[in-house]
């Protein structure tokens, strides 16, 4: 999976979607725009630039939630629930499962990596949703690969580990090869 990350679209819009949709065609493209209103519309924009995936706040409304699962759903596509600031994540999991949601992602935020991994939360969710597809994201490393594979998670992003690594292609290589052993 390719991941547009916020960033990146905040920077270069959604049409870099489309720009990478050219270049590799059959990739999966994820776009991070954590839709947090105006859901269905927001959601559509991805899809018709070529994402498969988007990314929508589980804090936000329930009626925004249920618009990008509507334009999902009409477009193939698939919703990846960022579980951020979600108070009690198992019960909210469950009803965002229940409204269509392909995916509850626990994230840690770029700016609480530095005192915080996403292992904690990600335990509790497994824990209390054994069947559910997760995916982690953010303080995700060569540190703590081996415990969140361990969770079995469906997707793991990983990001600033490779990004600001001295040998990004080194590190890549290790994190592929830890995530390919199954405990």
């Amino acid at each position: 999976i390719i991941e547009l990350g916020t960033p990146l679209l905040y920077r270069e819009g959604i049409r870099v979607a489309a720009e990478i949709r050219n270049l590799f065609p059959h990739a999966t493209l994820l776009a991070d725009m954590k839709i947090m209103d105006a859901g269905e519309e927001e959601a559509k924009i991805a899809f018709d630039a070529g994402c498969d995936y988007v990314t929508v706040l589980g804090v936000t409304q329930d009626r925004t939630i249920q618009g990008v699962v509507a334009a999902a759903k009409r477009h193939g596509g698939q919703v990846v629930v960022d579980m951020m600031q979600v108070g009690d994540v198992v019960e909210r999991g469950h009803q965002l499962l229940a409204m269509g949601c392909d995916y509850l992602c626990i994230h840690t935020a770029f700016d609480q990596q530095a005192v915080e991994t996403p292992l904690a939360t990600l335990k509790r969710l497994r824990k209390g949703m054994p069947d559910a597809a997760l995916a982690v994201a953010g303080g995700v490393g060569l540190p703590t690969i081996d415990s969140i594979m361990a969770l079995k998670p469906t997707i793991v992003v990983v990001g600033g580990a490779i990004t600001q690594a001295a040998d990004p292609a080194a590190v890549t290589t290790r994190l592929r090869d830890r995530m390919m052993i199954t405990p």
